[in-house]
């Protein structure tokens, strides 16, 4: 079953059928202001933090689903029907009215057809203005004039979502609004500095600030009390829930149309009047969205692929980089999943993140990486969730005053936490995505540069990577294997005193990454001592961690191993293969069989399970784990974060057709016609998929704001397509199914464009035979070009 269909023409996914199980999202906004909007309108916006300046209210997880939203009625004042221009929240039947969204880069467009009118209503963000454009646009296609009420509608928050949800005695008599000149403004009493408005670019006919006046008693979104008789009761009111409504007349002749613009944002009555005026026609409208489309097309001509597979080109072109960026932009915390109940950066998470943009978004890598630096102690671990902001100085903007509900201030600290508390992993995903960044960029200088420790100290960036190092070098077990302490990536692996396998293999990864920088920079002592170290954590890994057909996942603290064939249950996981051979720490041999073990146990028609058999038993020496129900998350669902690991290891072993199998298998774009089965968006990479031991096998869940979107697009353009950048040179070493005979990039790097075209005539999976760079041979990796030139490369493999 399929709702909709990729648009690659106007990078767009095309939503025919309104009614899916499930809300099939987008974020628009790229810089400080966001909206989370799904294909029915439904969502919520918030400037900057989703937990602390919410503009408008979200009830998630609610029924009927997406409540309430982004809203914009239509009203027939000749008979007094009524409908929205998104299906919902009023909801025609289907096949009395045509209804389709349209998800594009940054922006949404909801398009209805019914009662012979049809209405247009675009949202999106500017690229330079915080503020929410909604540009609707209504045509008559009837034979008799039509006399129309427009209704735009959104409930505004209490602003932090703390008292959005659990502090109603506070909340509910906190907040007031006010109208004049067109202008809903919205203030929070408590924070005299805090505004918002919501106002269009015609002089409205009536309006409504106070949410139960619109809505009416005993109804909801779907049958307003406004719209319902045609007229606002011009409500404003100091506390109790607020909304901003305003109500506009049209007349419009057969053949008619008109086009309005409604505005929402932060800011005063005075900063609301400045961007209406702005906005005041459609030109102004049309110049902000070719703004916004200039902006993703250039993002995305840094890398562009052709290739024998129309979804891996839809995905890498458009829809996985866009995912990719909105992880880093946005962090984890602000979709329909994770609803604002937390704010900052999650070590692990953005230090990944921020691997995967460093070509399209330089500047927020290095304010991302610069953050986490500062989020690092220096015994050299890293916070595991952190607000960056908690080290900004502090406006005291009520001296003396503060909210009568005690809350203790924050201070750095307050969230400096010690081993207990510590992933062992954290600080060692970030080494790989600095030298990522100085490959990307060539600014060397950022290496030197000078960054805080959480706790106390300063130490370049270079410093800061060998705490990393050393920390884990330091924390090891009784075997030589890095201790599990808390927990590593898997949360749900709670060893303690255990020891973790993939803990060791990233510590070699890591290793490596910082020796070619040290390399790189002519730091002899740092390149011996810590090929020693590597050397060490090699010898240990396959001393302790081989299991004969397989790498074992760890070791419990009362030495039990985990991950074995010996084991009853949880005999083998991906996440200690994979990284066995991603992270080059141990022979093609045995990566050969660990690798076909993961195939042979935990690959599915939808992806590789993170575990085989799924634990039915508790045991908290292996941890949370086995707490899970069979086949949800961490306890044997297919895990979409570790998936890509699997391509990168079968690209490493140079296993092409392998490294497609498990990319397609994962790939949304394959799965737009089983959405009965998927439910979740075709367009986005969700967290994880229900595993073979769960009634729902297949069923994907929690989309948008996963690491799985980053490492998807890594996997495919550095390893299947295999365009690298190095410290040095770009190095294009491709490993491809048999079958592909052809492919083209056009990659931008360091200010040179670099047309790359492969030919495989004889059907190899991965090998060089010759290279040439504008028609002359080239050894790889090819050096930096002339900023500004364009350059042609042809690959023949062989």
């Amino acid at each position: 079953m399929r709702y909709g269909y990729f648009d690659d023409e106007n990078q767009e996914y095309v939503v025919e059928r309104p009614d899916i199980p499930v809300s099939w999202t987008n974020y628009l906004g790229v810089k400080d202001l966001c909206a989370v909007l799904s294909h029915n309108a439904g969502g919520y916006a918030f400037y900057k933090s989703a937990e602390h300046h919410r503009i408008t209210r979200f009830r998630q997880n609610g029924v009927p689903l997406d409540r309430p939203g982004h809203y914009v009625y239509l009203r027939d004042d000749d008979t007094g029907e009524f409908w929205s221009v998104s299906w919902q929240p009023v909801g025609k039947d289907l096949t009395k009215a045509k209804y389709e969204c349209r998800h594009g880069l940054s922006y949404s467009r909801f398009h209805c057809s019914y009662q012979d009118i049809d209405a247009d209503q675009l949202l999106f963000i500017p690229v330079n203005d915080d503020v929410e454009l909604w540009d609707v646009r209504l045509r008559n296609n009837g034979k008799r004039p039509k006399k129309l009420s427009v209704f735009a509608y959104l409930e505004f928050s209490f602003h932090h979502i703390e008292i959005d949800n659990q502090n109603l005695q506070m909340s509910l008599y906190a907040s007031g609004s006010n109208y004049a000149d067109g202008i809903i403004e919205y203030d929070f009493f408590y924070e005299p500095w805090t505004y918002h408005y919501f106002t269009t670019n015609v002089h409205p006919d009536g309006f409504d600030s106070v949410r139960d006046k619109f809505i009416g008693n005993y109804r909801t979104e779907s049958d307003p009390e406004a719209v319902a008789t045609g007229k606002c009761g011009n409500s404003v009111e100091l506390g109790g829930n607020h909304c901003g409504a305003l109500h506009k007349k049209i007349a419009l002749e057969p053949g008619g149309e008109a086009r309005l613009i409604f505005l929402l944002g932060p800011g005063s009555r005075s900063v609301g009047s400045a961007m209406r005026k702005k906005y005041r026609d459609g030109a102004a409208a049309d110049r902000a969205f070719a703004e916004l489309k200039e902006y993703w097309r250039a993002k995305r001509s840094v890398f562009q692929c052709t290739t024998p597979s129309a979804g891996m080109n839809s995905m890498i072109n458009t829809w996985t980089l866009y995912q990719a960026e909105t992880c880093v932009v946005w962090s984890r915390f602000a979709s329909f999943v994770e609803v604002g109940g937390r704010t900052g950066l999650g070590y692990r998470d953005t230090s990944q993140d921020v691997m995967s943009v460093p070509h399209t978004n330089p500047s927020k890598v290095k304010q991302r990486l610069l953050e986490l630096l500062h989020g690092q102690v220096s015994q050299g671990y890293g916070l595991h969730l952190f607000d960056p902001d908690v080290f900004a100085p502090k406006e005291d903007r009520l001296p003396g005053v503060k909210l009568p509900t005690v809350v203790p201030t924050p201070s750095p600290a307050d969230i400096i936490h010690g081993l207990e508390d510590t992933c062992s992993d954290d600080a060692l995903w970030i080494i790989p995505s600095i030298c990522e960044y100085v490959k990307e960029t060539g600014e060397t200088g950022f290496l030197d540069e000078v960054v805080p420790f959480a706790d106390k100290g300063e130490g370049s960036v270079y410093e800061h990577m060998k705490r990393s190092l050393d920390f884990s070098a330091e924390q090891v077990g009784r075997t030589g294997i890095c201790k599990g302490l808390r927990a590593d990536w898997n949360d749900c692996l709670n060893l303690g005193g255990g020891e973790s396998a993939m803990v060791s293999f990233l510590h070699h990864w890591a290793l490596q990454h910082f020796i070619e920088a040290a390399e790189y920079l002519g730091r002899k002592e740092d390149v011996k001592k810590y090929s020693a170290m590597a050397a060490r954590v090699r010898l240990a890994c396959e001393k302790v961690l081989w299991d004969g057909g397989w790498y074992i996942r760890g070791i419990t603290k009362k030495g039990e191993k985990i991950g074995s064939s010996k084991n009853p249950e949880g005999k083998i996981f991906l996440e200690s293969n994979s990284w066995a051979v991603t992270s080059d720490a141990v022979s093609r041999e045995r990566g050969i069989q660990c690798m076909d073990a993961v195939y042979k146990h935990l690959f599915s028609k939808y992806g590789i399970h993170l575990v085989w058999p799924s634990f039915t038993k508790p045991d908290d020496d292996v941890g949370y784990i086995t707490r899970v129900y069979r086949g949800i998350k961490e306890n044997g669902a297919i895990f979409s974060h570790s998936n890509p690991w699997a391509i990168v290891a079968e690209c490493k072993l140079g296993r092409g057709n392998r490294a497609m199998e498990f990319y397609n298998s994962q790939l949304p774009y394959e799965q737009n016609d089983i959405i009965n089965i998927r439910e979740s968006e075709p367009y986005s990479y969700c967290q994880f998929i229900m595993g073979r031991d769960h009634t729902a096998f297949g069923r994907a869940r929690h989309p948008w704001l996963t690491g799985s979107a980053g490492w998807a697009y890594i996997a495919a353009t550095h390893w299947i397509l295999g365009v690298r950048p190095g410290f040095d040179g770009l190095t294009i070493d491709p490993c491809i199914p048999a079958e592909w005979k052809e492919f083209t990039i056009e990659r931008r790097w360091r200010g040179a464009d670099y047309a790359i075209t492969v030919k495989n005539p004889q059907g190899v999976q991965k090998g060089v035979k010759s290279a040439t760079l504008n028609g002359k041979p080239v050894a790889m990796p090819i050096p930096p070009q002339a900023q500004g030139s364009k350059n042609t490369v042809e690959l023949v493999l062989g």
